[in-house]
């Protein structure tokens, strides 16, 4: 400790042990908190990019699925319609295909949406939309289902031409 003569006793005036501690401490943290925040902010960033790939790959095989069994139920439903009006007794002609869906995709609720031309399936977080056409002949009734287990149907038990219809189960 140093005194000065001429002004009295100034003990702390040159004391500088306590600061280098402090300082230290501070700036640790105030680096730490930069590069946490650097690491959160570019994690969320490369988090988001995955979630979105794999709501489109999962889509896509979902929508190849649910394409392959409307076509499935098509050709069933001719065959169906074939052996109907071979037969003497002209019996109602039905046809039902369950298929297994999962009710998410990458933790999210989708949609699924059937018409005459194509099967197209979307989410809303994040938005994605997927469109796969199918070649069914059959008339197909358009339909909007919660993604999940869905039935496909046929009926034709009257007059006129018999349609597709997708339900959930």
């Amino acid at each position: 400790m140093r005194e000065r003569s001429d002004s009295g006793p100034t003990r702390l005036l040159g004391d500088e042990r306590g600061v280098s501690v402090t300082v230290g401490y501070v700036l640790t943290l105030a680096i730490g908190a930069v590069l946490l925040s650097g690491v959160v902010i570019g994690v969320g960033g490369v988090v988001d990019s995955q979630t979105d790939r794999t709501v489109q790959s999962e889509l896509s095989v979902l929508g190849q699925t649910a394409t392959a069994n409307v076509e499935s139920a098509d050709r069933l439903a001719r065959a169906a319609e074939t052996d109907r009006s071979n037969a003497a007794d002209a019996t109602n002609a039905t046809v039902s295909v369950s298929v297994d869906l999962p009710t998410r995709v990458a933790g999210v609720p989708y949609r699924i949406a059937v018409d005459d031309d194509a099967v197209t399936l979307r989410t809303d977080r994040p938005e994605a939309r997927l469109v796969v056409e199918h070649a069914a002949r059959v008339n197909v009734t358009p339909a909007s289902v919660r993604g999940g287990p869905i039935r496909i149907e046929y009926d034709h038990g009257g007059a006129g031409t018999g349609n597709l219809t997708v339900v959930e189960r």
